[in-house]
């Protein structure tokens, strides 16, 4: 039975995706890597905008979920998550680590689906809309339209409702960067890259042109250690769009 379609460049990403979902749970930079995006969002739910404690139902979209980090770090906070990737290796990751983790299928669960594929098929449903926050790591640089891919997320939230979105800045300042980072240009993953990062500006401007109220960026304590990268190094950034 054939799966949902995808958009062309959703396609890419899946075929080299499908075949890294073993290094990315094992590969010790990269688990390195997850655990400092763990970490900053645990410690930054006010700024993310959640309490504590949910004193009602508060539903996200954990898109590229991969296996699920940022759905692990909000999971005290939310009440239901749905997941989307490209990847149907990731997806079946993404599962086990929730049913592991004791949630029901109702209270995390992710889907093979590409936002930007052409409409029709389930995530045009009621179940993935009206999200209260959004969460989207480590995948804006693979996206060859990130104007079209934040405006999608904007129009599925509610009212009030938050967009996060984890990655790098780009290696060089200038505010049109749009070519791939040395990382990339020097690994199996380079034919999946689109853009070298997204500095404070280019943020403001996706998330302003897509409907949001607001916006927010912040850098990482620490830049991460990235062993493929000449510089050995990257820096995350974390910025929020609020509609």
């Amino acid at each position: 039975m054939a799966g949902p379609s995808l958009g062309a460049f959703g396609e890419v990403n899946r075929a080299f995706w499908d075949a890294q979902v073993e290094k990315v749970s094992t590969e010790p930079w990269i688990q390195d890597l997850t655990r400092q995006i763990f970490d900053h969002l645990r410690s930054n739910t006010a700024w993310i905008g959640l309490e504590q404690k949910p004193q009602g139902p508060i539903r996200m979209l954990d898109y590229a979920c991969g296996t699920g980090i940022a759905s692990m770090a909000m999971l005290p906070y939310v009440t239901e998550i749905r997941g989307i990737d490209v990847s149907a290796g990731m997806v079946d990751k993404y599962n086990a680590e929730a049913r592991k983790a004791g949630m029901s299928e109702d209270q995390m669960h992710a889907v093979r689906g590409d936002l930007l594929a052409p409409a029709g098929g389930p995530l045009q449903g009621q179940e993935f809309h009206n999200f209260d926050l959004i969460v989207m790591s480590m995948a804006l640089h693979h996206m060859d339209e990130p104007n079209k891919i934040v405006a999608k997320f904007v129009d599925r939230l509610k009212p009030g409702g938050t967009v996060v979105i984890i990655d790098w800045i780009p290696k060089s300042s200038r505010a049109d960067s749009g070519t791939a980072s040395d990382l990339h240009q020097h690994s199996d993953a380079k034919h999946t890259i689109s853009f070298d990062g997204f500095n404070k500006d280019q943020m403001r401007r996706l998330f302003s042109e897509a409907g949001c109220l607001s916006s927010d960026f912040v850098l990482a304590e620490s830049p991460s250690k990235v062993p493929p990268d000449p510089t050995g190094q990257r820096q995350l950034f974390f910025a929020k769009g609020i509609k």
